[in-house]
């Protein structure tokens, strides 16, 4: 398993770590506060024990999910216990907690058919499922700026689509947006799958519309904005002409 953070490569001042596992990549941040640090996703159990050497350098205090898929949401369980933080997520993800067919996806492109369904038939399975676990906090539109109360500067940003409940964070010039765009394959490119092909469509004219330096996604390393408002607006295009 090859790990990457910002000590091997530098993004701005964003602080995350990438472990490749099988040539896919799954990404993990920190965002700085003034009173504790915020983890953004939790990745996979393969990667705990790495990824809790690396936040010892950081005070965690909350855990904030971008989505509740397991290669998301599948340490916060033990994060939380062993970093004694709380938990962040999105209000309508609260019912993927362990239930992944409760979202079934779609594919965002055609090339992603056989992908699409096998990530429905897996994301059923027992293997594939995170244990539950109890939200701390449901975001939702109506608490955005809840995060400025826990010290951060920064922002939730509702970004549905890839789920239903799917959660960014803005801050400063860097928006953590989890799936709603990738960098999977060492480029940016548009998330194979989606709860609501309508709704993520949405969020990436959002995303335009916000327009930050960078994209912090959670597959792959961050991408530069300039690179990545090409590829949502050829897709955007596109998905206009169905």
């Amino acid at each position: 398993m090859k790990y990457t953070t910002e000590h091997n490569k530098k993004f701005g001042g964003i602080h995350y770590f990438c472990a490749e596992i099988l040539g896919s990549p799954v990404t993990c941040y920190v965002l700085r506060g003034r009173d504790g640090d915020m983890l953004i996703d939790t990745g996979i159990p393969f990667m705990r024990r790495a990824l809790e050497e690396y936040l010892s350098d950081f005070d965690i205090r909350y855990i904030l999910l971008t989505h509740a898929h397991v290669d998301h949401d599948s340490n916060a369980e033990k994060l939380r216990k062993s970093l004694g933080a709380e938990i962040l997520l999105g209000e309508r993800d609260r019912e993927l907690i362990g239930h992944y067919g409760r979202q079934p996806v779609k594919a965002t492109l055609r090339r992603y058919r056989l992908r699409n369904i096998q990530q429905n038939v897996c994301g059923r399975m027992k293997l594939f499922s995170t244990k539950p676990y109890v939200p701390n906090l449901l975001l939702n539109n109506h608490n955005t700026g809840v995060l400025r109360g826990l010290g951060f500067d920064a922002d939730a940003v509702m970004l549905p689509g890839h789920t239903l409940g799917s959660v960014g964070v803005l801050s400063e010039d860097v928006l953590y947006c989890g799936d709603a765009f990738t960098a999977m394959w060492k480029k940016p490119d548009i998330t194979p799958h989606a709860a609501s092909v309508e709704a993520m469509a949405g969020s990436l004219e959002r995303i335009i519309g916000i327009s930050p330096k960078w994209l912090a996604c959670g597959h792959g390393l961050p991408v530069a904005m300039r690179d990545a408002r090409p590829v949502m607006k050829k897709y955007l295009f596109s998905y206009r002409k169905r």
